[in-house]
């Protein structure tokens, strides 16, 4: 696929290869409009997140790891079985992350796109299923496991969800309750300022 077929432009020569990849391509070009993602093609979404890091984080340290989160995050949603749980080595974000793996050894880019869409599943424990103290846990255990990737974690968590359809209800009671346990985590000054305006 070549650049000018994407809704983006590629910035580096790592960008390129992962594009380049035939498995990457199939996975951008899937999708059609539906809820949460009303532009289609995940190569539309990726557009998006792609505006929203050059609008809050143009000059973040973190502006690289972001837009290779943003490249694969959603791309292998297509190699998903809905036969099987959407779980494990069958969810979208653990396909993403092997796929990852072949290009990017950066252990904190890896688990972002892993772990992308934890949060909203924890906010979904609590605003679907009415499972609060579970949602809080899940979250726990997501923030423990994050660690000082939290502010990659929000960053990306804030560009990826500003965009389609998506409520901004789960991002900001997400980033609520890290506020409450903030004795225990803390994202980088800069980055936690800019999630802040």
């Amino acid at each position: 696929m070549a650049s000018d077929e994407l809704p983006f432009s590629l910035e580096t020569d790592l960008e390129r290869r992962i594009a380049a990849d035939p498995d990457w391509r199939t996975g951008a070009d899937w999708g059609r409009p539906r809820s949460g993602h009303p532009e289609g093609a995940v190569k539309a979404h990726i557009a998006d997140v792609l505006r929203n890091i050059d609008a809050f984080f143009s000059e973040s340290a973190n502006r690289e790891r972001l837009r290779l989160i943003a490249l694969i995050h959603d791309t292998f949603k297509f190699q998903v079985d809905p036969a099987r749980p959407r779980s494990g080595e069958n969810h979208h974000a653990m396909k993403a992350r092997r796929f990852a793996e072949r290009y990017i050894t950066d252990a904190d880019v890896l688990d972002v796109i892993e772990l992308h869409d934890e949060a909203y599943n924890a906010w979904q424990k609590g605003a679907r299923d009415g499972k609060w103290e579970k949602a809080e846990q899940r979250t726990e255990s997501l923030l423990a496991g994050l660690g000082d990737r939290l502010g990659l974690y929000l960053a990306f968590y804030r560009c990826d969800n500003m965009t389609g359809d998506k409520q901004q209800d789960c991002f900001d009671w997400f980033l609520s309750l890290c506020e409450q346990l903030k004795s225990r985590i803390s994202p980088p000054a800069s980055e936690k300022q800019t999630l802040q305006e």
